[in-house]
C-alpha cells in the first residue's frame, strides 16, 4: 500500500523524535522550545494534506518545526506577559483628578487676584514678560522706560505675587501632604 506524504512525515516524526528534538534544541537554544515546535508540527501534520512529492522528508520536518517555532516567537513578542500587564496597571495616573483640578483653579484665582492688585503699569509689564515672552528691551521700548526700570518692576511684581499667593500655595501643599503622609 502506498503511503501519503503526510503519513510518511508523521511516521518519520514519531520514529526519529529524539534526534529531531536534539537538532532543534541546538538550533532553537531550548529543549522546551524544540518540544513545543515538534508538538505543533505533529498537530499541523494531522490537519494538513501535503501535496506533491517529498524529496527530503527529514529536512521538510526540520524546516516546518523551525518555521513554527519562529512564528511562535513572533506571536509571543507581540503579547504582553502577565507581569508586564500588572506593571502597567500599577502605573500612576498622571491625569489630575477632580480635586486637583479644583485646587489648581483656586490657585490660579489667587494669582489673578494678586495680579489685579498690582499697579497697572507693573501688571502690564509682568504680562508682557510672562505671557508674551517679550524681552526687557522690547518692554522698555513699549513703555518708554529703561531696561533697568523694567527689571525693577518685574522684580517688585514677582515679590508681591509670591508674598500674596504664598499662603494659598502653602495651605494647598500642606493639604496634599496630609493626604499622602501616614497618620
Amino acid at each position: 500500500m502506498n503511503s501519503s506524504p503526510r503519513d510518511v512525515l508523521i511516521g518519520l516524526l514519531v520514529s526519529t523524535y529524539p534526534d529531531l528534538k536534539k537538532r532543534l534544541t541546538s538550533r532553537l537554544g531550548s529543549a522546551e522550545a524544540a518540544s513545543e515546535a515538534l508538538q505543533d508540527t505533529y498537530v499541523r501534520l494531522q490537519r494538513t494534506e501535503i501535496q506533491g512529492e517529498l524529496r527530503n522528508p527529514r529536512s521538510y520536518l526540520i524546516s516546518m518545526a523551525l518555521n513554527i517555532a519562529s512564528n511562535r516567537r513572533r506571536s509571543e513578542a507581540r503579547h504582553l506577559s502577565a507581569a508586564d500587564v500588572e506593571e502597567l496597571l500599577e502605573l500612576a495616573d498622571d491625569d489630575p483628578g477632580p480635586q486637583r483640578i479644583a485646587e489648581a483653579r483656586s490657585e490660579l484665582a489667587a494669582v489673578e487676584r494678586a495680579l489685579e492688585a498690582l499697579p497697572s503699569r507693573r501688571r502690564a509689564m509682568f504680562r508682557c514678560f510672562w505671557v508674551e515672552n517679550a524681552d526687557y528691551e522690547r518692554i522698555a521700548l513699549d513703555f518708554n522706560v529703561s531696561e533697568r526700570t523694567v527689571r525693577n518692576e518685574l522684580l517688585l511684581a514677582t515679590r508681591y505675587l509670591h508674598a500674596a499667593t504664598e499662603e494659598t500655595f502653602v495651605a494647598g501643599l500642606q493639604k496634599r501632604l496630609a493626604q499622602v503622609s501616614p497618620q
